[in-house]
């Protein structure tokens, strides 16, 4: 798979798809799933992680073929840990942690951004753990801007990958309880996620 850099744009979640559910797309017809993926492929950057729930999801039923060459057709692989990390990410971060460790001011975010650049040994795909006090969205789009940026990502970022985030916010903004959060992500990711990028406190 050639690397390459996407445009910048805003980024957005799907309305209405429940990111944090193991299965978002279990409702949804077969030839629906397989006509997003194709769409989801062409954008710029890809929908990379819709794309592979979405195949992940055919896999399960057994109908996956027309899906997978939708992959091929757009010299693009799926994400192949992102199941394995969405189950290690709600293993981790339960309703019960959620309900009983968040105190303070609830304006904060903690974020996990696809960054490509790798190789096929490691996956293709790697991903950056960050926190803010923005948006996820925005503070995404500003990486890809080279603002306050992590490392390789105006270059190789992708997209935020939502199903690993979005349910474990707000979490308290105070600086470092906030950085708390975030390592404890990046914490919950590192043993599946050949390649996770980004601060933690020691």
């Amino acid at each position: 798979m050639e690397h390459r850099k996407y445009a910048v744009r805003p980024f957005a979640k799907l309305p209405g798809l429940n990111y944090a559910h193991a299965q978002p797309f279990r409702n949804w017809p077969d030839n629906i799933i397989t006509s997003a993926i194709g769409g989801w492929l062409k954008e710029n950057p890809p929908g990379l992680e819709l794309a592979t729930l979405a195949l992940d999801e055919l896999q399960r039923r057994g109908k996956d073929l027309n899906a997978g060459m939708r992959f091929a057709e757009a010299g693009l692989e799926p994400i192949p840990w992102l199941a394995e990390a969405g189950a290690k990410v709600r293993e981790v971060f339960t309703s019960e942690v959620l309900s009983t460790q968040k105190q303070g001011a609830l304006r904060g975010s903690v974020y996990v951004m696809l960054r490509g650049g790798y190789t096929a040994e490691n996956g293709w795909y790697g991903c950056y753990v960050g926190s803010t006090k923005k948006s996820p969205a925005r503070r995404c789009t500003e990486h890809r801007k080279c603002i306050r940026a992590g490392r390789g990502l105006p270059t190789h970022g992708i997209e935020p990958l939502w199903s690993l985030f979005d349910f474990i916010n707000p979490v308290p903004v105070k600086r470092d309880v906030l950085m708390e959060w975030e390592t404890r992500l990046h914490e919950a990711l590192a043993p599946v996620v050949p390649k996770v990028t980004g601060d933690v406190a020691f």
